[in-house]
């Protein structure tokens, strides 16, 4: 039997002894199993506290599946329909032209609203109310459903707050009530930490090496 645990730490060792990563986790499930469970390297290499098994490290665009996972599970049970226009759930979404923006629209990337003001800070994008208010306000760059553009910060705030909208919890409560709870993992994959989860975050750096295959690997796609 391949000692996959096995063969998996060493990889991550590896990479972290040559200074490729600085710190990371992997888990593999098979058949339901969890059958890799393997970390190595520094959280935080300031405060020199390393990762573990209960690390928490800052995830993108992979959340927009477990999102869009949520809105399938609630429209199975009735409380969305596809191709129902966003405002029926939130009426402020229909101002400046979007009022025909439908939620099967806005889970393919072909809403029209994938940007935010070019004055947009961090601190912003953690005020939800503000960021569904500047939603609200925006024009779409195009008729909806007439081309796809990657929504990559608009995503979730438009799906979360037709959920909360209808379903009266958050996104996240949702995720935790519907997804991750049952699966016995609700404090790993989480939208945004309590305050007592902080020090479980690791510290994101960008200082990987440059790619020696692809010089623009680095300035593309930073860590």
């Amino acid at each position: 039997m391949i000692d996959a645990q096995g063969r998996i730490q060493a990889v991550l060792e590896q990479l972290v002894s040559e200074g490729r990563e600085v710190g990371l986790q992997v888990a593999a499930y098979l058949d339901g199993e969890l059958v890799v469970d393997a970390w190595a390297g520094a959280a935080d290499r300031a405060t020199g506290h390393d990762v573990d098994g209960d690390s928490l490290f800052p995830l993108h665009s992979c959340g927009k599946g477990v999102t869009a996972t949520a809105i399938h599970l609630l429209a199975d049970r009735g409380l969305f329909e596809y191709d129902m226009p966003v405002a029926t759930v939130w009426p402020e979404f229909a101002c400046h032209g979007k009022q025909r923006v439908t939620l099967r629209q806005v889970l393919n990337h072909s809403a029209g609203v994938p940007h935010l003001p070019a004055d947009t800070t961090p601190g912003d994008l953690c005020d939800w109310d503000r960021m569904c208010a500047v939603i609200t306000e925006s024009a779409p760059l195009w008729e909806a459903g007439t081309r796809v553009g990657y929504h990559a910060l608009t995503y979730g705030y438009i799906l979360g707050e037709a959920v909360r909208r209808a379903d009266g919890r958050t996104v996240d409560q949702v995720v935790r009530d519907e997804i991750t709870g049952p699966l016995g993992i609700a404090d790993s994959p989480i939208y945004g930490i309590a305050e007592s989860m902080a020090p479980r975050v690791a510290v994101v750096v960008d200082d990987a090496p440059e790619n020696p295959t692809c010089p623009e690997l680095r300035r593309r796609w930073p860590r």
